[in-house]
């Protein structure tokens, strides 16, 4: 290697590289570095092989998962045309669903008490503490309200 003189230094750096490029490590070096290599378990050569096969069966797997619940919801019985997918496929239509406590109720016979007509709005059914669909919040819900002659709600039954 000679030394470049009254060059500037990038002339000197591009002289220096281009030297290093075409030197070779010691035979000793090389040895030490090839004997390192074969017995890392991690470096050694087949070391991108099992990662890559890793990948390959962590991919494979998730492709099953994505698989399965797509079945899955495929398989899932539709809902009705005209069904709102609200407490009515839960099983509440028919029924009045208490949202008072029973004390509150009124006793006997001749104690007043109302059933109104109502148009519900879908997430009126959350305050209310009922399920419903999210997807459908802003379709109305036909309903009877049972009323206390105070105006509390009572019950509250869900109509097809």
């Amino acid at each position: 290697m000679e030394r470049p003189t009254g060059t500037t230094l990038a002339g000197a750096l591009a002289t220096l590289r281009e030297d290093l490029a075409r030197a070779s490590p010691p035979p000793a070096v090389h040895e030490a570095v090839m004997a390192a290599l074969a017995q890392s378990p991690r470096r050694g050569p087949g070391a991108p092989l099992r990662w890559a096969r890793l990948m390959a069966w962590s991919g494979a797997g998730t492709c099953a998962v994505v698989l399965a619940g797509s079945a899955w919801l495929m398989l899932r019985p539709p809902a009705l045309p005209g069904s709102s997918g609200l407490p009515e496929a839960a099983g509440l239509a028919g029924a009045f669903v208490p949202l008072a406590p029973p004390e509150r109720w009124p006793q006997g016979e001749a104690a007043p008490a109302w059933i109104v007509d109502a148009e519900l709005p879908g997430e009126r059914l959350a305050a209310l503490g009922l399920p419903f669909d999210p997807s459908r919040a802003g379709e109305p819900v036909r309903a009877e309200l049972l009323l206390h002659p105070s105006g509390e709600v009572l019950a509250v039954r869900f109509l097809r």
